[in-house]
């Protein structure tokens, strides 16, 4: 069964997506958002259209979430609504022990106005998206009232259009309708039950010297104390606190670029960022800066559009559709649950942590780029190379190497290459236009091994291929066949850090290579686990289930292979405007 800890509407759709892969569904949600999803139990059970007891709504507190321990039979767990720091108070297991667990995706939006853009149009975008919040996983809802607490809007403009597009978010947000969500009429609703206002973030920047403009609010129901004005705050230093935290609430932060490269650069460094949008009608500067941008979710001269077939699935930025209902079903090649066997030691705050450890992740960082941003043809050339080197030497017994005597390793490595050579992306036809979706590589990317056979090297050449770099970390024993993989990269063209190969204990490996805050992690094998909170700050954790690899000495399962591009990579989905809305 699918059990989820709903705090608003987006449990619609999480369960919709749950109960169509054969799962029964329990929402558990505070009282205050339980009507509607209650009512959606009522009606799902009238006409006997669903079985009794497939899908369950329990309104309560939001402690009774730790009471799912005592239930073994639970697979899978989605938090919506807890923030991330909340998240190991409140799971139990780890990433490779106990069920599964997702957490609440979104953000906030940025929006970057070059000097061609059409300013009216990008004002007009720019307010009603301040007034509903983002449509993204963990938004949308009626109007005014967002499923989670959206974290307003980051605008980047050009410095000669700044000026102008100042008066006319100002003037916009003048204009916005607040008053009762249930009202077709608002635009701007109260903030959702729990959210704390936004008035200390912009009573700091104003404290700074930055201006702050708040539409006037009119009377509103209940004496108007869930609402917040909308706000526009400009001329913030680049350290303010409006842009390092994502602030909840009809909120806009105006901020001056001097032109695409640095508006890229700004946008890359803001955290909790998961969708952007480019407003240029000069389509070649849009479209560069909009392929520079880390976002997953870009949209060109347009903002919030949404299509669930359109890439990112349900609206969330960092998904699409094979993630999001991989997320409610169980593939063969994963085992039950085992949540009974004790977890690694976690890695408190005095852990000294390795030094050589940090110094190969920033490494791997460092070559992100000149890895990560070639053509899928140039690695592939790389992994031909590596394989051919391969065919040619023979590792020693002291270093426990054998060689690739099956000759699977080499196998593997040209299967990537002619994968990745082919691989490219969609275009889908979505309201409004088209949506271009393809995949893109993680960054840096962590493999703790700890299981107690030999090293499987299998994992490494779909990491590589797909544009990441590796830091793997596996018992002493065994590591000469990492180290001549490595060796054969390198001389075939690899640059210097994408692939580092550390001797590690594999009781503590998985937490100090969370520690280093890598763009995924690995864990192989429970004596690899790490606890949740070393986890938590790692984008895409991933517990491998021992049956992918297939047995020693054979290619993976059918199916392996895409799940192996799924974990390796992210989806970038480009709105690209045109046509009939």
């Amino acid at each position: 069964p699918f059990l989820g800890c709903p705090s608003r509407f987006r449990a619609v759709s999480v369960g919709f997506r749950a109960v169509p892969a054969g799962n029964t569904a329990l929402l558990l949600s505070p009282p205050a958002a339980a009507p509607p999803l209650l009512l959606l139990a009522e009606l799902c059970g009238e006409g006997a259209a669903l079985p009794p007891g497939v899908l369950n709504v329990l309104a309560a507190p939001p402690g009774l979430c730790r009471a799912l321990r005592g239930y073994p039979e639970v697979t899978s767990v989605t938090f919506l609504g807890a923030p991330q720091e909340e998240l190991p108070g409140l799971v139990w297991g780890s990433p490779c022990r106990g069920p599964r667990l997702a957490g609440p995706r979104g953000g906030r939006s940025v929006v970057i106005v070059l000097d061609s853009a059409d300013v009216d149009s990008a004002a007009a975008a720019i307010a009603a998206s301040a007034a509903a919040g983002p449509a993204l996983v963990g938004h949308g809802g009626p109007p005014g009232c967002p499923q989670l607490p959206w974290g307003g809007c980051v605008v980047l403009a050009q410095d000669s259009v700044v000026a102008a597009l100042q008066r006319r978010l100002q003037a916009r947000l003048r204009e916005l309708r607040l008053g009762d969500p249930l009202d077709p009429k608002t635009e701007v609703g109260p903030l959702p039950p729990g959210t704390r206002p936004p008035q200390g973030v912009v009573q700091e920047a104003q404290e700074e010297g930055a201006q702050v403009f708040q539409a006037p609010l009119p009377p509103l129901p209940g004496g108007g104390d869930r609402f917040y004005p909308p706000t526009l705050i400009s001329g913030v230093a680049p350290t303010s606190r409006c842009l390092r935290e994502p602030v909840p609430g009809p909120l806009l932060v105006l901020l001056p670029v001097r032109g695409p490269a640095e508006a890229v650069a700004v946008a890359s460094a803001l955290p909790q960022s998961s969708a952007a949008a480019v407003w240029a009608q000069d389509v070649t500067v849009a479209l560069d800066t909009a392929d520079r941008l880390p976002q997953g979710l870009v949209w060109l001269n347009a903002l919030d559009l949404l299509d669930p077939s359109g890439g990112c699935a349900g609206g969330a930025a960092d998904t699409d559709l094979d993630e999001a209902l991989r997320e409610f079903g169980c593939p063969p090649w994963e085992q039950p649950p085992k949540v009974e066997e004790s977890l690694s030691p976690p890695v408190t705050l005095d852990d000294p942590g390795d030094p050589e450890l940090a110094q190969a992740v920033a490494a791997a960082r460092g070559a992100v780029p000149r890895w990560g941003r070639l053509p899928g043809a140039s690695r592939a050339r790389v992994l031909r190379g590596a394989s051919a080197a391969l065919g040619g030497g023979r590792g020693t017994p002291e270093d426990g190497d054998s060689g690739d005597t099956d000759g699977s390793l080499q196998r593997a490595l040209l299967r990537w290459a002619a994968h990745v050579e082919r691989a490219g992306g969609a275009v889908q036809e979505v309201p409004g236009g088209r949506a271009l979706v393809t995949r893109r590589p993680h960054g840096v990317l962590g493999v703790a091994w700890g299981w107690p056979r030999p090293l499987d090297l299998q994992l490494l050449p779909p990491a590589l291929a797909l544009g990441n770099c590796v830091v793997l970390v596996a018992p002493p024993g065994g590591l000469g066949p990492a180290q001549r993989l490595r060796k054969a990269l390198v001389a075939a063209g690899l640059p210097g850090g994408a692939l580092t190969v550390l001797p590690g204990n594999s009781r503590r490996s998985g937490c100090h290579l969370a520690r280093q805050r890598p763009d995924g992690l690995w864990l192989c094998g429970g004596d690899a686990d790490c606890d949740w909170a070393s986890a938590v700050s790692v984008p895409r954790v991933w517990g491998v289930p021992a049956g992918l690899l297939g047995a020693p000495g054979q290619d993976p399962p059918a199916g392996a292979e895409r799940e192996l591009e799924l974990r390796s990579t992210r989806p970038h989905c480009l709105w690209l405007p045109g046509g009939a809305a």
